[in-house]
This record gives structure tokens, C-alpha cells and sequence, in this order.
């Protein structure tokens, strides 16, 4: 299946609050070896919220975002194969329950019929399957335009006088790529793995609480095992062995 274009509307459930709540319109178009992308985000009723309180949320008055752009061919294929799988259902927006979210998708099909509506929950595929592929595109996005930087973790197992070793991991979301570089024994090993290692590694790490204030601001050279999440703080993971496992195992 090939596509002329893909049209997203989203809107949080009603009953959640500012400033939580928000909208967008997405729209897709496939060009020779690119996608053109076409976004923007509102989240509304923030006015009547206390300045205050926003940033203890980590929000500002005016996180309202809009880019136009292109991503590489890789997200392409990522696209038709959602497309492919997910079935949609016409629903009455006034039927929808307060905790409903609002879904209208659009696919245009190069040869066939338009279809329209909402993406039903089926065995392979999901509303929640757009909702990860469209956040993903947000930080693709966001990274295209030097808002945000590619992820990056750092993992490190100090052994003292022991054989330890050092992981770092990059994760482009504009080109869907997940880079390995690891030292172990004196011996550096680069690797490229699937893009879906990076949602397994990230529901991992994140299922965790790292407080800020235990952690170290400099490099460590006690032994340990230590992580690294793209800033100036190491946490210590010793008793999250899940989480060094599934490092050390990647």
C-alpha cells in the first residue's frame, strides 16, 4: 500500500485538565525519498492558570507548537504498515464520553478509497499504536529543528581493578536509528540495532524514579553501576539490576 496522504486530528479526553490537555492536526505526504510533515499542537485553557504552577508542572503559558517540515524515507514504510493494520470506525464526536479522546484519521490511499474515522482496538494494532508513532514524530520534530538533541543514556559498570564496562547509546528519531557504542576491556564495538530497541530500553529506565538529588554531578569512579540520561547527573542503579540488565544485554 502506498499513500497520497495521512490526516490526524487529536484532542485529550474532556475530563482531563489544564494543563494536560491539549490538541493537534497532523498531516503526512509522501515526496520522492521523504515524508512532508505538517504539525501543530495546542493546549488551551492555560490562561487561567497560576504562572506558578505551570512551571512547578514543567509548563509554560505558551508551549503551543507548530513545524512544517521533512523526515527521511525510513518513517515511509513505518507509516504504511500502521496504516495497513488498523481498521477505522466512523464515531459521532457528540456520543463520545467525558473520558473519551477525540480521533479523526484520514488516509488517502494512492489507488482505492478514502477512509475515515477512528482507529478501532484490535489484537494487532491500537489507538495507542498512533498515539507512540505520533509522539515519536513530535521528537523527531523537535530534534530536526534543534529544539531537542537525539537521546542519550550512558551506562557504566565500575568493577575496580575487574574487567568493567562503558555503554553508550544515541537514538535519532528523525532517522529512526539506534547507535551502540561500548567499551569493554579496552576494546571499543560500534553497532546499529532496530529501532524498536529503544522503546524496550526506554520502558525499562523509566520505569524507575531517579531523584535528582542523589545523584552525582560528576563522572563516577567508585565502583557501581551508573546511569546517565543526557545530563550533568548520575544515578546510582545498583539495585535496579533490571534495569543494568537490560543494558549490559543489548
Amino acid at each position: 500500500m502506498s499513500f497520497k496522504s495521512i490526516q490526524i486530528r487529536y484532542q485529550t479526553a474532556r475530563s482531563l485538565p489544564a494543563p494536560y490537555a491539549y490538541f493537534y492536526t497532523l498531516t503526512l505526504t509522501p515526496l520522492v525519498g521523504e515524508i512532508s510533515v505538517d504539525l501543530a499542537i495546542t493546549y488551551p485553557d492555560r490562561d487561567d492558570i497560576d504562572e506558578d504552577e505551570l512551571i512547578a508542572e514543567g509548563y509554560t503559558r505558551d508551549d503551543d507548537f507548530g513545524w512544517t517540515g521533512r523526515l527521511p524515507q525510513t518513517w515511509r514504510q513505518t507509516l504504511i504498515s500502521l496504516a495497513e493494520k488498523t481498521k477505522l470506525q466512523r464515531v459521532d464526536e457528540e456520543q463520545l464520553d467525558e473520558d473519551d479522546d477525540f480521533w479523526d484519521i484520514k488516509l488517502e490511499p494512492t489507488a482505492g478509497p478514502v477512509r475515515q474515522g477512528r482507529p478501532e482496538q484490535r489484537p494487532n494494532s491500537s489507538p495507542d499504536d498512533w498515539q507512540y508513532l505520533v509522539q515519536e514524530l513530535i521528537q523527531a520534530a523537535y530534534e530536526s529543528m534543534g529544539r531537542e538533541r537525539p537521546f542519550e543514556l550512558t551506562y557504566l559498570r565500575i568493577n575496580g581493578r575487574q574487567e568493567g564496562m562503558e555503554l553508550r547509546m544515541t537514538a535519532s528519531f528523525v532517522a529512526r536509528n539506534v547507535q551502540i557504542l561500548t567499551l569493554h576491556d579496552r576494546r571499543e564495538r560500534t553497532r546499529t540495532l532496530p529501532w524498536s530497541t529503544l522503546q524496550r530500553v526506554m520502558s525499562t529506565v523509566y520505569a524507575y524514579d531517579y531523584d535528582p538529588a542523589e545523584a552525582q554531578t560528576k563522572r563516577p569512579r567508585t565502583d557501581g553501576r551508573w546511569l546517565n540520561l543526557g545530563t550533568d547527573d548520575w544515578y546510582d542503579i545498583a539495585d535496579y539490576t533490571e534495569v543494568s540488565e537490560t543494558l549490559e544485554h543489548l
